[in-house]
């Protein structure tokens, strides 16, 4: 497993790619988060599996494992989690060898009973020559991301038979 940069919160701030994307969804921002704590809630995001490693409630401190479809296993530690309103971490370790850091945040606001806005942010760092092509790299970066959320997007706003 590699180690990946210690960084914080404030990393979004600074990091060589940067990607905010938002969406409303038809969804409470108390079930949206029950949909994040439940392991198997995550195929939208290409996550083949979620391990939980710290037990419930979650927050700051907490540590979870994924396992990232074609990219390998990951250990992330959360910054914060208050569920049905924000949750944001970093990557610890792992096999994906073209990150140096990653941080996610997941903000969101509550637009109704059964509504809410998801405001996410990915900032990340590569490694190696990598490292010298964010201009290029955010571009597809985005687009995967982007895809990911139009999936998360159709899942929660699909009319229930």
């Amino acid at each position: 497993m590699l180690d990946y940069k210690k960084v914080q919160l404030e990393f979004l701030n600074e990091a060589p790619i940067r990607i905010k994307l938002k969406t409303q969804l038809a969804i409470s921002a108390d079930d949206l988060f029950d949909m994040f704590e439940d392991p198997n809630g995550w195929g939208w995001a290409s996550i083949k599996s979620v391990v939980w490693d710290t037990p419930k409630p979650f927050g700051a401190g907490t540590v979870r494992t994924v396992d990232i479809e074609g990219q390998g296993k990951v250990q992330e530690r959360f910054f914060l989690y208050e569920h049905g309103k924000h949750m944001a971490f970093r990557f610890e370790q792992g096999e994906m060898k073209v990150i140096g850091a990653l941080v996610e945040d997941y903000l969101v606001k509550s637009t109704g009973q059964k509504s809410c806005e998801l405001n996410w942010t990915i900032g990340m760092e590569l490694r190696g020559l990598l490292k010298i092509m964010p201009p290029i790299l955010r571009g597809v970066m985005k687009k995967q991301f982007g895809d990911m959320l139009d999936k998360l997007t159709e899942s929660v706003n699909k009319p229930s038979a």
